[in-house]
């Protein structure tokens, strides 16, 4: 008797322990079912739909999501082009949706969605799509192919868009994009439906409350707190896509935020942004942040020079090109932007860098955009390092002649010589 209570009363103890397992998983656990949960699949059916009523939003697979975070709710807030929060889609054009995600017990999630009104339905039966592709020649067939059977590639996309307006997103951005472009409007990535799209959000999302500002490191030069009058030079940072996240200590281990740790004499107010985890470079968010510091610190706005390496050589690209009139100079490593819109930095003194042999970002991504701007009577250089693969930011933020150019360069000087210029 006194063995089968012992043994009843151990049977307890484990389920007990079992039970506070299960209701206290390990830290581990807890980031593996918060990522399984970011991953689950949430979407409205369609995105792009006609009518005045919303379509409803719901998880792909409802159980696995209950699963990871409990019992939940989903509750769906609508707003139009003009930002102003709506019940019904009165008109035909862009909207977005902020769907809050409550579960019985935890915080509480938002998901974004651009959605679309088309003014009336479509007779797909009656659809032709005529499409003059280039696929790329990995695929295995000559690309002759495609043009010589331009019918059933137009009925394949065709098809693929009808899908697309079903399942995906991605259909209303367009749509929301090309619906809001107006005619004549330039074929340029800044004019494009996704940089509209993130732009609309950014407004929206600042509206609504929703606007997360980005994480940035600071570094100021010694002299900074002496003279609070004195103006500095000021570098603006982009890290590559291996230091995304919440940890700002991964934005030190490249670039001038590392440098500035062996060199606290560095005559430069460093700003360096972190852009969050998934995400890509957002341009609205960057120019905020150059306010903020511009409005914060003792920033010289006639001496920032922007500067960024891979992912952050794509953003310095870009965010040079949308808003050239910021910038004293700027040094994009081993990325690559939009030759079709180099005319609007032609007067922007640019250096840029790039390894021979990467294999991650092809030479030929800065090789265009130096070619084009050359076109254009544009104030390039161009630094290639014929040894070097990915990592041509070691070599490029090791070159004191960098910095020394930087500081010859003041927002809105005149023309340097020609025999200055390129290299």
């Amino acid at each position: 008797m006194r063995l089968a209570i012992h043994c009843l009363a151990m049977t307890l103890a484990v389920g007990l322990v079992c039970g506070c397992a299960r209701l206290s998983p390990s830290p581990d656990a807890l980031r593996r079912r918060q990522q399984a949960f970011e991953r689950a699949e949430l979407a409205f059916r369609p995105c792009v739909f006609s009518g005045e009523q919303f379509p409803k939003v719901a998880f792909d697979d409802p159980a696995r999501v209950e699963e990871l975070i409990g019992p939940y709710t989903l509750n769906a807030r609508f707003f139009d082009a003009n930002l102003q929060e709506v019940t019904k889609a009165e008109t035909p054009g862009r909207y977005g949706a902020i769907v809050e995600i409550r579960p019985k017990a935890g915080p509480v999630s938002k998901r974004f969605f651009t959605l679309f009104r088309a003014p009336g339905g479509v007779n797909w039966r009656r659809a032709r799509i005529p499409v003059a592709a280039e696929f790329p020649t990995g695929l295995g067939f000559d690309p002759a192919a495609a043009r010589e059977r331009s019918r059933a590639v137009g009925e394949f996309f065709a098809r693929a868009l009808r899908h697309s307006l079903d399942h995906s997103s991605d259909a209303a951005v367009l749509l929301a994009g090309l619906s809001d472009t107006p005619p004549g409007t330039p074929d340029t990535e800044r004019n494009g439906p996704w940089a509209a799209d993130a732009r609309w959000w950014h407004e929206l999302k600042r509206h609504t409350g929703d606007l997360v500002p980005l994480k940035y490191l600071v570094h100021l030069p010694p002299g900074a707190a002496a003279d609070p009058s004195k103006r500095w030079p000021t570098i603006l940072f982009l890290h590559g896509a291996g230091e995304r996240g919440d940890n700002l200590k991964l934005v030190e281990v490249h670039g001038p935020p590392k440098l500035v740790k062996t060199r606290p004499d560095f005559p430069f107010i460093v700003l360096s942004p972190q852009c969050p985890a998934g995400a890509w470079w957002s341009l609205p968010a960057l120019e905020d942040l150059l306010n903020e510091a511009i409005a914060k610190y003792p920033v010289d706005p006639d001496r920032i020079y922007l500067t960024g390496l891979s992912m952050g050589g794509f953003g310095s690209w870009a965010l040079a090109i949308q808003c050239p009139e910021r910038f004293a100079a700027v040094a994009p490593i081993c990325g690559g932007g939009d030759p079709l819109d180099v005319e609007r930095i032609k007067d922007l003194p640019v250096w840029v860098f790039h390894g021979a042999k990467d294999t991650a970002v092809p030479l030929e991504l800065s090789q265009a955009m130096v070619e084009a701007l050359r076109k254009v009577g544009g104030r390039v250089r161009f630094t290639v390092y014929p040894e070097a693969g990915h990592d041509s930011w070691t070599a490029a933020y090791a070159n004191d002649e960098l910095y020394a150019w930087l500081l010859q360069q003041r927002r809105g000087q005149p023309q340097e010589p020609k025999s200055q210029e390129g290299r």
